[in-house]
């Protein structure tokens, strides 16, 4: 992989991260983005992520264009609705930092 590369798939990774951010708030973060000719986009991944654990599971995936736009993403709802079960499959670990 080029250093062209690395920088686009980091600022990708940025992209999507300010975008979950603005529409999500936390708990949710971009995952690594793989890059996708088809679609002239990367492909990334979108997890629920506590402080101090390993990412519990993807909720959704999200498209960010050549040009930094989010073209595509899975249903708001639908990642929130992921991540209520993710949060239940894992509560013990979850709540036991605050025990």
């Amino acid at each position: 992989m080029s250093t062209l590369n690395i920088t686009a798939a980091l600022e990708a990774r940025a992209t999507a991260n300010e975008w979950l951010i603005s529409h999500l708030r936390d708990r949710f973060a971009a995952g690594t983005p793989e890059y996708d000719a088809g679609l002239a986009g990367w492909r990334i991944a979108v997890w629920l992520a506590y402080p101090g654990l390993e990412p519990l599971g993807p909720t959704g995936e999200m498209i960010v264009d050549d040009r930094g736009t989010v073209r595509t993403h899975t249903p708001l709802d639908e990642m929130r609705g992921r991540a209520i079960e993710l949060y239940q499959q894992h509560r013990d670990q979850i709540e036991a930092p605050l025990l």
